[in-house]
């Protein structure tokens, strides 16, 4: 009997230990996949050419990791990260790459294109000629807001404080949607040399993905607010249950009221194709793109976000 028992347990522990080794196993996967991904996208982004008409001391290029990333598991975004335009001060834009689960060979990746700044430039790559001629955002006086503290510390403890101030939601289709503010900023920067000048980015989400970035600057002595769009839907801001920032539904089709998606739009969005490698499918990464002929859509339109419909 006892040496039964004793089989019983040992054929227990065997049984239990190859559990624990495969999901250990899987979870490596699973961290890799997500690794390859975030590797993709930094090359995407780094074959792009970007130009500007000032003079720089060093080319404008993108911040080397995704200063946010997340996943949508509703929408089938298995992966999605914001990488940031410029290394200092106030970022020049956010890029947003979302990618989807692959079907058989095939894999696509979502941009979204923010520009934050009133500097001229450009970027090129397959899929992408994107030259915006308007900023996506509009810096306001926070009104009812502390002096900046003397410590970033500080500061960041009344940026939080300030940014559960503001709420927002976006319409999708005839459903009104409350988003959910994320407590904790996905990028802080210094947007002028002042002493105590200090700012954070938050963003309003639904359930994972961003859809509405706040960011809220200080030049030491005032504080001021800024709203801006990271969604093809109808979305609103409020500040204290007042209205403030409203911004209406994009559409590659889009009726009265609506705006249309071009590539001098402050926010717009493409779509690219992928081929994904026979040793990587199972993992749900992705590899190379597909060849320029068979790229969709083609370069002079975007198409409408993957997340918007």
């Amino acid at each position: 009997m006892m040496r039964r028992r004793i089989t019983f347990l040992s054929s227990f522990a065997a049984v239990l230990l190859c559990c624990v080794v495969v999901q250990i196993v899987a979870g490596e996967q699973e961290e890799a996949a997500n690794d390859s991904k975030i590797d993709t996208m930094r090359e995407l982004l780094n074959a792009w050419s970007i130009r500007t008409r000032e003079e720089r001391s060093a080319p404008l290029a993108f911040v080397q990791e995704p200063v946010m990333k997340y996943h949508d598991p509703k929408y089938k975004v298995t992966k999605g990260a914001i990488w940031r335009l410029g290394t200092t001060g106030r970022p020049w834009a956010y890029i947003a790459v979302e990618m989807d689960h692959p079907e058989g060979t095939a894999g696509r990746a979502t941009y979204e294109f923010l520009s934050l700044t009133e500097k001229p430039f450009r970027i090129e790559g397959p899929s992408v000629t994107w030259q915006p001629w308007e900023v996506g955002i509009e810096f306001k006086p926070l009104p009812d807001a502390p002096e900046p503290a003397a410590t970033a510390e500080e500061r960041l403890d009344q940026m939080q404080q300030l940014a559960i101030r503001f709420s927002a939601e976006e319409m999708l289709g005839r459903e009104q949607i409350f988003l959910n503010l994320h407590p904790t900023p996905f990028d802080q920067y210094q947007p002028t040399d002042a002493e105590n000048s200090d700012a954070a980015a938050f963003y309003f989400e639904r359930g994972f993905n961003p859809e509405v970035i706040l960011i809220l600057e200080t030049d030491g002595k005032t504080w001021s607010y800024g709203c801006a769009r990271l969604s093809a839907a109808a979305t609103t801001v409020q500040l204290d249950k007042q209205e403030v920032w409203t911004s209406p539904k994009m559409s590659v089709r889009p009726k009265e009221g609506q705006v249309r998606y071009q590539w001098t739009n402050a926010y717009t969005a493409n779509r690219f194709y992928f081929r994904v490698p026979q040793e990587m499918r199972g993992f749900r990464a992705f590899g190379q793109p597909v060849p320029a002929n068979q790229q969709v859509p083609p370069p002079q339109k975007a198409a409408e976000p993957a997340k918007a419909e």
